[in-house]
C-alpha cells in the first residue's frame, strides 16, 4: 500500500470529502484515508484506479502519488528522496500554495529540487503542495478537466428552469448517492434533468420522473441532447411512484425548497416524508438516498422519522436567506 494525495475543492470542503469517500466506495477503489490538512487529503491505496476519483468527480481536483512528505520545509534531504524515487524522470516543477499558506515559493522549489531532480520545461509535473506545517511533493496522476462540465451547464441546455444546480454541484449529488456504472440511478424531482444527466454520464442506466409536466418534456429534450436518448423521464408524482419494489440503486434528488420552486401548496416536511416513505419502498436495501432542503426544516431529521440511516448532513450557502443541508441517508 503506497501513500497518494487527493487535492478537494475549497467551496464546500466536507462536502467534497464525502464526494471523494463515495466515489472510492462506489468504485470499489482502495482507499485508506490518513492525514487531512485543508484541501489536500492523504490515503494508502494499491494505486489502482485511481483516475476515477478524478474523472467522475465535481469536486476533486487532482489524485497523485506522494514522493516526499516534511513538516519542516523543503530541504536538501527532501530533494534527495524525490531525486531517488524519479529516477532520472524528466519533470518540471509546479507550486500550490493552499489558502495561499506555506513559505515555499516556485523561485525556491526549482532552486532546491532541480539540483537533485531532472528539471525540463516540458517535463512530467512535479507538484509541491505547500500548507501550513506541510510540504508534499507528489506526482499527480490525474487532473480535473472542467470544460465538459461547464458545456453542459444550464442555460446551454435545449431547456432552462430558473434554480438549477450546475453540472458540478449535480455531479456531486449523484455521485454521494454511490451510482455507478450500470446501476438503476432514479431522480423523483428532476426538474430540468439535471442530476439525470450526470448520472448517464457516468453510466447509469437513469430514470427521472416530475409532476410538472413541461419539466419532464423539458429533461427529455435535455437528456436527448446530451446523449442519454436511453434514459426514461416520467410525468410522475414522488410521493407515489410508478416503479416496483426494490427496483432502484441509487437516488439523488433536489425537492422544491426557496424562491423559484413550488411544492403545490404542501409543506415541505410532508412532501419529503411521503418522498422518503416512497424511496425507501423501491430503493434496493442498503443503497442511499441523496437529497436536500433548507436548513431550517432539519431535512436530516426528517429522514430519521422515516427510518433512513443518515450517514452525513453538510451544508451549503446559496444567499442571505438560504442555507441549503444536504442529507446522505442509507436505506
Amino acid at each position: 500500500m503506497r501513500l497518494y494525495y487527493a487535492l478537494i475543492s475549497g467551496s464546500y470542503p466536507s462536502l467534497s470529502l464525502e464526494e471523494l469517500r463515495a466515489i472510492a466506495e462506489a468504485e470499489g477503489i482502495e482507499y485508506r484515508e490518513g492525514a487531512i490538512v485543508d484541501s489536500l487529503v492523504l490515503f494508502r491505496s494499491d494505486g489502482r484506479r485511481l483516475e476515477e476519483l478524478v474523472r467522475r468527480a465535481g469536486s476533486v481536483r487532482e489524485v497523485g502519488e506522494v514522493l516526499s512528505l516534511s513538516d519542516s520545509g523543503l530541504s536538501p534531504d527532501v530533494a534527495k528522496d524525490v531525486g531517488s524515487a524519479l529516477e532520472g524522470l524528466e519533470v518540471r516543477v509546479e507550486v500550490t500554495r493552499l489558502r495561499g499558506l506555506g513559505e515555499v515559493s516556485e523561485q525556491e522549489a526549482v532552486r532546491v529540487l532541480c539540483s537533485h531532480v531532472n528539471c525540463r520545461l516540458r517535463g512530467r509535473t512535479l507538484h509541491v503542495i505547500a500548507a501550513e506545517g506541510l510540504i508534499t511533493v507528489g506526482l499527480p496522476i490525474e487532473r480535473a478537466s472542467r470544460r465538459e462540465l461547464l458545456e453542459r451547464r444550464p442555460r446551454r441546455r435545449p431547456f432552462f428552469k430558473p434554480g438549477t444546480l450546475d453540472p458540478q454541484v449535480s455531479r456531486l449529488f449523484v455521485n454521494l448517492s454511490r451510482a455507478r456504472k450500470g446501476s438503476t440511478f432514479f431522480d423523483p424531482f428532476c426538474g430540468a434533468g439535471g442530476f439525470a444527466i450526470e448520472a448517464c454520464q457516468i453510466g447509469a442506466s437513469v430514470i427521472c420522473g416530475d409532476l410538472d409536466w413541461r419539466s419532464s418534456l423539458g429533461a427529455r429534450l435535455n437528456l436527448d441532447s446530451f446523449g442519454c436518448g436511453s434514459s426514461l423521464a416520467l410525468i410522475s408524482d414522488a410521493t407515489s411512484m410508478p416503479l416496483t419494489c426494490s427496483s432502484v440503486e441509487a437516488i439523488a434528488t433536489d425537492p422544491p425548497y426557496g424562491r423559484s420552486s413550488s411544492t403545490m401548496k404542501r409543506s415541505y416536511a410532508d412532501l419529503v416524508s411521503s418522498f422518503l416513505g416512497e424511496a425507501k419502498r423501491v430503493a434496493v436495501k442498503g443503497s442511499y438516498v441523496v437529497f436536500a432542503g433548507p436548513y431550517e426544516a432539519s431535512p436530516w431529521e426528517i429522514a430519521r422519522r422515516e427510518g433512513l440511516e443518515v450517514r452525513g448532513r453538510f451544508h451549503m450557502f446559496v444567499h442571505g436567506t438560504l442555507v441549503r443541508e444536504v442529507v446522505v441517508a442509507r436505506v
